[in-house]
Formats: structure tokens, C-alpha cells, sequence
């Protein structure tokens, strides 16, 4: 015959368990994917809440004295879950900037794809390297090490205990903005280095046989060059894969510092 006591105290504690993880999974990559059903996340959440208030003793003691103050509780909690999965998908947003300058570059920028995933028109080559990374990605089981790095979270910002270090944030993300930019622009740089190539071979006949159109001829050309350098670049994508794999990893590690050091 199993006994257990579950007070007030241990409810309040499981909901605000509860808040950080669902506001993970809402926003993290793999997990916040508008094609997972949403009954999915609530379930995944539960059972993610269900596991770690088992796993996670002693529970600490929360500090509040009005429902005022555990809705504040709850309004961190769920800022600290954002946060962490915001940062960890935040990543992902590089793969659709260097695929629209890609498309710009090759003559694809008018065309638009419907992305189940965002739900929102993207770019033919930003979507092609975001199915393709997500791929590589799942099969490394880094979604394994984003849920691993998050549940570690815990020990280092326990519940009911989270900081809101504002200036720690905003140097994090000024500094994955940084980052971003040179991250896209490694990706970008084989295309634009043929397109560079091709628009000088192009300026070059423009000059030499003034009667050819190059207007009309570049657009084709260039598309033709585009796709040959894309297939020719694409055993580069699982090194580009770690590339944004390692980015995902140092933004979930900084800002989870961040917090837990503020």
C-alpha cells in the first residue's frame, strides 16, 4: 500500500515546474514545431514535469507571501523557459539568412515556399538547408543535448529561485548577433564566390561583345552556376551542421550562466 503526501506547497512547486518546461518546448528547436500537435507538447511537458519533480529533491522552498507574488514566480519562471529555448532555437535563424542571400545571389529570390514547420513563405535554398541540418541534427541526437542542457538548468537555477539578469541577457544575444553574421556569411561565402567568379566573366563579355544581351543571357546562366555550386557544396553541409550545432550548444550554455550568475 503506496502513501504519498502531496500538499499545497508540493502543488504550487509542480506548477511552476510545469511553466518553465512548457515555455521550453513552446519555443526550443525540434520541440516547437508547428507541425507537432499540440497535444503532443502538453503531454511531452507533463511527462518531462511528472519525471523531474520525482528526480529533483529536496524541493526547494518557495518564497511568497501574496498571489501576487507566486504569479510573479510564475511570470519568471516562464521568462527563464523562454530564454533558454529562444536562445537554443535562435540558431536556426541563421540557415534563412544565408539561404535568402543565396537566392538573391542566384536568381531565386522571387520564388517562396510554404514551410510547414513556421508556417510563413521561406526561401527555396533557406529552407532546403534548414530540412537538411534538422536532419543531420536529430541524427546526432542533439535534440538529446538541448533537453540534457535545459533539465541541467534546474541545478543551476532552481524553481522558484530565478534571477532576471536583463544586461547579461542583452550582451548574450548582442553577442550571438555577431556571431550570426559570420556564421551565415562561412555558409554564403562558396555561392558568392562563384557568383563574384560569374559576374566578372559576365562584365568581361559585356565589354568584349557589346551586342550580346547579358542581361538576358546572366539570368539563366546564373541560375545554371547557382545549382552546380550548390550540389558541389553540399558534402560541406554536415560540417556547416556542426557549425550551427556548436553555436546552438554555446547559446544554451551562456545564457543559462547568464541567469543562474544574476
Amino acid at each position: 500500500m503506496f502513501s504519498y503526501n502531496f500538499s499545497v506547497r508540493d502543488l504550487e512547486y509542480f506548477l511552476l515546474l510545469l511553466t518553465r518546461i512548457t515555455c521550453f518546448v513552446h519555443t526550443a528547436p525540434f520541440f516547437s514545431m508547428n507541425n507537432v500537435p499540440r497535444l503532443v507538447k502538453v503531454g511531452f511537458s507533463l511527462l518531462v514535469a511528472f519525471i523531474s519533480y520525482i528526480v529533483i529533491v529536496p524541493h526547494p522552498t518557495l518564497e511568497y507571501s501574496t498571489v501576487i507574488g507566486f504569479a510573479y514566480l510564475v511570470i519568471r519562471e516562464a521568462l527563464c523557459g523562454v530564454a533558454i529555448g529562444f536562445c537554443a532555437n535562435v540558431s536556426m535563424y541563421v540557415l534563412q539568412f544565408a539561404g535568402s542571400n543565396i537566392d538573391r545571389d542566384i536568381g531565386l529570390a522571387m520564388v517562396s515556399l510554404f514551410d510547414p514547420m513556421t508556417r510563413q513563405q521561406t526561401g527555396f535554398t533557406g529552407s532546403l538547408y534548414q530540412y537538411a541540418f534538422m536532419l543531420i541534427l536529430m541524427i546526432t541526437n542533439l535534440h538529446h543535448y538541448v533537453l540534457k542542457a535545459f533539465l541541467e538548468s534546474f541545478t543551476m537555477i532552481p524553481v522558484g529561485h530565478v534571477p532576471l539578469p536583463t544586461e547579461g541577457m542583452v550582451n548574450v544575444m548582442a553577442q550571438y548577433v555577431l556571431d550570426a553574421f559570420v556564421l551565415a556569411f562561412k555558409i554564403y561565402l562558396p555561392i558568392y564566390a562563384a557568383m563574384l567568379l560569374l559576374n566578372s566573366v559576365l562584365g568581361i563579355l559585356a565589354k568584349v561583345a557589346p551586342q550580346m544581351n547579358m542581361f538576358s543571357v546572366g539570368v539563366q546562366i546564373k541560375i545554371i552556376v547557382g545549382f552546380v555550386a550548390l550540389i558541389a557544396t553540399a558534402s560541406l553541409i554536415p560540417l556547416m551542421a556542426d557549425m550551427i550545432g556548436g553555436e546552438m550548444k554555446r547559446m544554451i550554455t551562456n545564457i543559462i550562466e547568464v541567469i543562474s550568475a544574476g
